[in-house]
């Protein structure tokens, strides 16, 4: 009978161990997504370190593997960081575009966007710029690119640029802007930027829709530290 009851105990705290044990598990596991929200490290247009509350978030996108594509600290035309982007191969053709597509909240009367940004360079000649293209369905209501090679970007084919690259003083920032305008409401921006081969590092990036800047935008990416 003793060793009857000892066993039935030994049942109980072994249930109870058991139950709490599961109760932990839940616990945890619940706080995972927290944890790694937290984590995670968010930037503005600056390249500049920011928080993801009542943001619209970017995603980058770009298509080629061992591009080194990340917020550097160690040079910037204003505040900390800039966006520091290297092609590791020298065999990619018409380069490699990286890009974003705006949260369609901003689509609704766009009639003009204005886009400005810093870019450095390692040589005399650009090889890397900023591009938008707005469309309405298949139709393109309007595009431009600071880069002057006549490059095709692939994420959108019909963007190129005709003439000669103006030179730059390399290892120093130089500024870009342009604006597009378009008399119907856009059921697509794509904004990005295109290296031809090297590396570059852009800065300071601003977008003006109808004139009033946007200040909400974030986007996750990786960083050098």
């Amino acid at each position: 009978m003793f060793i009857f009851e000892v066993k039935i105990q030994l049942l109980i705290k072994t249930f109870i161990t058991m139950k709490q044990l599961i109760i932990l598990t839940g616990f945890i596991l619940l706080l995972i997504p927290s944890t790694v929200n937290a984590q995670k490290k968010y930037f503005d247009l600056n390249f500049e370190k920011t928080n993801s509350d009542s943001k619209n978030i970017l995603f980058w996108k770009y298509q080629s593997i061992g591009t080194e594509f990340f917020v550097d600290s160690t040079s910037s035309s204003n505040g900390k960081n800039s966006l520091y982007v290297n092609l590791k191969h020298t065999d990619l053709s018409g380069g490699v575009p990286f890009y974003f597509i705006l949260p369609k909240v901003y689509y609704q009367g766009l009639r003009t966007i204005d886009i400005s940004v810093k870019i450095m360079f390692r040589n005399e000649k650009p090889n890397a710029g900023l591009w938008c293209s707005i469309k309405k369905d298949s139709e393109l209501l309007g595009c431009a690119s600071t880069y002057k090679g006549n490059v095709p970007i692939t994420v959108v084919p019909i963007i190129a640029t005709a003439g000669n690259p103006v030179p730059v003083i390399p290892y120093t920032w130089t500024s870009y802007n342009f604006e597009i305008k378009c008399n119907k409401d856009p059921n697509e921006v794509i904004i990005g930027l295109i290296l031809v081969k090297d590396r570059a590092w852009f800065d300071d990036v601003e977008i003006k829709i109808n004139g009033k800047p946007i200040n909400n935008l974030a986007f996750e990416i990786s960083a050098d530290n």
